[in-house]
């Protein structure tokens, strides 16, 4: 049964890479050649970070166990729901997204810095679960590999006078995307993980043991 709830996983985490490929792929169709703020991909993006944010805030708001933690690592990817909806916080000013972002972050490291002691065993505790390398290798992938390798002198240097921005602007944004998508899969499997640990506790508790 394992195995195969194993193998079950990984099917839909290779849905969810699809996903990126095909919004990337209709981007480049739908908008001639160019994926705009307003496009399949940056919606998506969005809409899988929020799903992530809901995910640790709803195990912070139902459980006790790691809620700092959980509060922490919400807090963090809303800040980058924030930063990818800038766009729309620039119809209130230009770069007004930062306030929003700042406010969020005050918002969540609040309790978490109360109980600093609790904060920082459950984040050890974290990195202990079998999602945390999955959730790295997410970030790794949006905060630097994607920001690197889609750098426009490397792609002006590779292309020479065959350079098209396009290039550029979909293996940065796949990378961005398929990164995002690690992380969904990371907070899901964690999501499932925590539930299960949270059961047994209580089943333990309630035969006193």
């Amino acid at each position: 049964m394992a195995v195969l709830r194993t193998f079950l996983f990984f099917l839909g985490a290779a849905a969810l890479s699809s996903v990126a490929v095909l919004c990337l792929w209709g981007d480049i169709y739908l908008f001639d050649y160019d994926i705009p703020e307003i496009s399949l991909t940056e919606i998506v993006q969005e809409l899988v970070l929020a799903g992530i944010v809901a995910i640790h805030f709803l195990l912070a708001k139902k459980h006790e166990l790691l809620r700092y933690c959980n509060i922490l690592v919400g807090g963090f990817f809303l800040t980058m729901l924030i930063r990818e909806l800038d766009a729309v916080f620039d119809l209130i000013s230009h770069g007004s997204w930062v306030w929003f972002a700042l406010l969020a972050t005050l918002c969540a490291v609040i309790l978490p810095l109360k109980h600093y002691r609790q904060t920082l065993a459950q984040l050890t505790e974290y990195t202990r679960s079998p999602w945390y390398g999955v959730m790295l290798s997410g970030l790794l992938a949006v905060l630097v590999f994607s920001r690197l390798f889609g750098m426009q002198a490397m792609w002006h240097a590779i292309l020479a006078d065959g350079y098209v921005r396009i290039v550029k602007n979909a293996v940065e944004e796949g990378s961005e995307s398929f990164g995002y998508m690690l992380c969904l899969t990371a907070s899901i499997g964690y999501y499932c993980n925590f539930r299960r640990m949270a059961s047994r506790n209580a089943s333990l508790a309630n035969a006193g043991v």
